[in-house]
């Protein structure tokens, strides 16, 4: 039986560079080792993290870009902190569903959306 989801594997081929920038926007990141092959974004306790491997050392992942999808208690306050870090962002947006979002990429070219 199925009890929790562990994570979403992704690569990187400058996992320490993308864990900074998450580190800069205030993202939970999970560091275990000094070449940062495996950490996590999110909490690898509770599950639902993704995992960032060093694809200098296992290979580009098959997957391509993904979304990573965050929470945010304020959209506008973040919004003016990332923009201030020089992070190249829009503001925030109405979505066709009634919500509002912000969207950017990281520097691997995922696509990082907070709610």
């Amino acid at each position: 039986m199925i009890t929790k989801l562990h994570c979403v594997n992704i690569t990187s081929k400058d996992p320490k560079a993308l864990a900074d920038f998450y580190r800069t926007i205030g993202a939970p990141v999970y560091v275990e080792n000094e070449d940062y092959d495996g950490w996590s974004l999110g909490n690898p306790e509770n599950g639902g993290s993704i995992c960032i491997w060093n694809e200098n050392n296992r290979g580009k992942s098959t997957a391509g870009y993904i979304t990573i999808v965050l929470d945010a208690d304020d959209l506008q306050k973040t919004y003016v902190d990332i923009k201030s870090k020089g992070v190249k962002i829009e503001p925030p947006r109405n979505t066709d569903w009634g919500g509002m979002e912000l969207v950017f990429n990281d520097p691997d070219g995922n696509i990082v959306m907070l709610l």
